[in-house]
């Protein structure tokens, strides 16, 4: 599936939800001012690059959720917001965050130090994340061990035929 087919589930605004349950997608798009922003905020604080994939995807098609109407799949896809993916590193200044979110937290600092992946979506249940591999572009869930997709792009094609195809085994 490429970006150019995804853009027609973009909103402006998450107040559409409610009228886009059967919609198999559904973005939010950033300014790109705005991402530039957090691209560069999100590399001094990783010391990262975000992969040019992820920026392009941001950039076209925003953040939100994959396979949002579909009931029977195994868990929400959610991509991550850059700013989300920012404060997944980071603790947030605001009291009372979710416990399951420091188990993501943990996760990912594992995967960005030992295998340089950044998490980009969160996935299923407890602590699953989709990760993208930051020197070769592919996506991997939960682990380096378990490469699901040799890029971005391949992971949507893939998904789209199957909403849960990297879980069938």
């Amino acid at each position: 599936m490429k970006i150019e087919e995804l853009k027609e589930y973009i909103h402006s605004d998450w107040s559409e939800t409610a009228e886009c349950r059967n919609d198999k997608y559904y973005f939010v798009r950033t300014d790109a001012d705005e991402l530039e922003d957090v691209f560069a905020e999100i590399k001094y604080q990783l010391s990262e690059e975000v992969p040019d994939d992820l920026k392009r995807f941001y950039k076209e098609v925003g953040f939100g959720f994959l396979w949002f109407g579909f009931k029977q799949k195994k868990g929400i896809y959610r991509v991550l917001s850059p700013e989300e993916l920012l404060d997944l590193y980071f603790e947030s200044e605001d009291e009372g965050e979710p416990d399951d979110f420091i188990m993501y937290r943990e996760n990912a600092w594992n995967n960005m130090d030992e295998n340089k992946l950044l998490a980009f979506c969160l996935f299923g249940e407890e602590d699953s994340l989709l990760y993208i591999g930051l020197s070769d572009g592919a996506v991997y869930y939960l682990s380096a061990r378990r490469k699901i997709a040799d890029s971005l792009n391949e992971f949507f094609d893939l998904l789209d035929k199957d909403v849960d195809y990297f879980m069938n085994g």
